[in-house]
Formats: structure tokens, sequence, C-alpha cells
């Protein structure tokens, strides 16, 4: 333990003291707008990436600035699917057909 106090530049008091502190207002805040921001992101069947959660959250009536709602989004795992577009046509088919391996 001393180690790393040392090692951060911290006292052991303070160490203590820190982890027996309750969580801050901002972090419970957080904790209920990634609950919200999970719910939005699971109703658009995980398409909203952070501009369109951003949006849909201000629909709502919640107050939140885009920058906080990509911050936690990155930090929960949060991630919209990207589409994948595939393109055919029979002139890239005869192409590859011809190519060989």
């Amino acid at each position: 333990m001393t180690m790393m106090c040392r090692l951060y530049g911290v006292t052991r008091a303070g160490f203590y003291a820190w982890r027996s502190r309750e969580r801050s207002e901002r972090e419970r805040q957080n904790e209920t707008l990634a609950a919200e921001i999970r719910e939005v992101h699971a109703q658009s069947r995980g398409t909203y990436g952070s501009p369109r959660v951003h949006q849909a959250l201000r629909g709502r009536g919640r107050r939140v600035g885009k920058h906080r709602v990509a911050r936690l989004m990155r930090a929960h795992g949060i991630k919209a699917r990207v589409a994948t577009i595939r393109y055919t046509s029979p002139s890239t088919k005869r192409f590859f057909a011809s190519v060989r391996n």
C-alpha cells in the first residue's frame, strides 16, 4: 500500500479518506444518464450513435451536452451498429471469375 501511495504521490490517510468517501453527485447523475442512454440506444435497435442519442434525450426534455453523451457512451462501450453496403454487379462477377486465385 505504501508503495502505491508513493507511486501516485498521495498520503495513506488521503487514500483511505478517498476510499471511504461517498460517490459524488456528478457520478450518480452520470449513472442515471447512462441508463437513459442505454434505453434510447436499445429502442433504436443499436443504430443510434451519440448525435442521435443526444437528440433523442433532448426530445425527452433532458438537458445534456453532446460531448457528455459521447463520453458516457464511450466509457460504457455503447456503439452504433455500422451498416455494410454491398454492391454487386454482373461485370465485377465476370471480372473476378476470370482472375486466377
